[in-house]
């Protein structure tokens, strides 16, 4: 089990959202602080704001991404081109893996309604399907991370 994925796992287990417990979880190797990682992060869960669209796990994912090999300066071409590689490496691992990026597609509703919040508490989603989308996400962008 990786630490990183536990850690995730566990603070989306605690109440974060799913890009905030990616983001979280990363956060100290990163250098960031955890709690500026969980406010960066918070607009994030739900897909994107609530409205069902990527799913948070990505957009963390991206963030971390983004902050490990991310460009400084507007010359370092490489290193966009490296984040850019590396952030559809992550998502094509994810879709390929889950069958889909966008929140609404992968809980099978629109967290962003009324109904879709209900249907989520119901079936117990944040606890089961999510929590093991934060989890997995976490494993596979540490190993694509060790990779780069």
């Amino acid at each position: 089990m990786s630490d990183t994925a536990a850690s995730a796992q566990s603070l989306h287990e605690q109440g974060f959202n799913c890009a905030q417990s990616i983001l979280g979880a990363f956060a100290p190797s990163l250098g960031i602080e955890t709690k500026a990682a969980f406010k960066l992060a918070s607009a994030f869960g739900g897909g994107m704001a609530g409205r069902g669209d990527s799913c948070g796990v990505i957009s963390g994912g991206l963030m971390v991404i983004g902050l490990k090999f991310g460009q400084t300066s507007a010359e370092d071409k490489a290193a966009r081109e490296k984040c850019n590689r590396l952030g559809r490496e992550y998502i094509k691992q994810f879709e390929t893996r889950f069958g889909a990026t966008a929140c609404r597609e992968l809980i099978k509703c629109n967290i962003g309604t009324p109904e879709g919040a209900k249907l989520v508490k119901e079936k117990g989603l944040r606890e089961g399907l999510c929590s093991n989308l934060v989890y997995s996400g976490a494993q596979m962008l540490s190993a694509l991370i060790e990779q780069a």
